[in-house]
């Protein structure tokens, strides 16, 4: 799959013209990880890229999926550092070009808007993982996995007859590693949506009928969750 020309223009032609071949990584591969001191931008250029973050307390939240297209290791341009989240090539063969920052900032001074591009993109990445942090710790697991099938389907997913389409073989593991939950609760609330006619599998990928009916589907499961903790507070502790 080729890089989409918008984004080729908002990072700038002349980088990729230095960045030579591509790294490719199979599935599982780490390409970046925490911790690991980041010295260059990265661009996904085919396959697929998760951003996770192991917590203090052990455990893994996903911040982002990256598709073709999108660029990760923004801290280089802020100077550098650690980086604060492990990048690892999911699902079918991943190619990634790495783009010195010498040679971006020579594109930059050449092109002074691309710099105003790739602030909107920090800025977003921040939003994301702003919102993927507080969606693992708000939610319980089967508005997580609602909220984030319909993310997957707005970032990733393409439109064909039968509904939008995901376009990259996540296992239910990848997905649990994704909502921060276990496998086994993933299943369930994946058979729950595929009972009510929201989710089907077709050719080992998710097609999504409707993604926009995940949002209420979300909201509904909150509000019962919210009643049933409200009668459980009115009852008092059972004995």
């Amino acid at each position: 799959m080729s890089v989409p020309r918008d984004r080729v223009t908002a990072v700038g032609e002349g980088a990729f013209r230095t960045a030579g071949a591509p790294r490719r990584y199979g599935h599982g591969d780490v390409v970046v990880r925490q911790g690991e001191e980041v010295t260059c931008l990265r661009l996904v250029t085919q396959g697929a890229v998760r951003l996770s973050a192991i917590a203090p307390s052990g455990r893994e939240v996903v911040v982002g999926l990256l598709g073709p297209g999108d660029v990760f290791g923004e801290l280089a341009l802020l100077g550098g550092g650690p980086s604060p989240v492990e990048a690892r090539a999911v699902g079918e063969p991943t190619s990634v070009l790495v783009l010195q920052v010498g040679a971006l900032r020579a594109v930059l001074e050449r092109a002074p808007g691309t710099a105003e591009e790739l602030l909107r993109l920090i800025a977003t990445r921040l939003h994301h993982t702003a919102a993927a942090l507080e969606e693992a710790l708000a939610h319980d697991v089967a508005t997580r996995v609602s909220l984030r099938l319909r993310h997957l389907a707005r970032a990733h997913g393409t439109e064909g007859a039968n509904g939008i389409r995901l376009p990259l073989r996540l296992t239910q593991e990848e997905l649990a590693r994704m909502v921060g939950a276990t496998r086994e609760s993933v299943n369930r609330s994946l058979a729950a949506l595929t009972s009510r006619g929201l989710l089907r599998v077709e050719d080992h990928r998710y097609v999504l009928p409707d993604p926009e009916a995940l949002a209420s589907e979300a909201t509904t499961e909150r509000g019962t969750g919210e009643v049933a903790t409200l009668r459980g507070h009115a009852a008092g502790p059972q004995r």
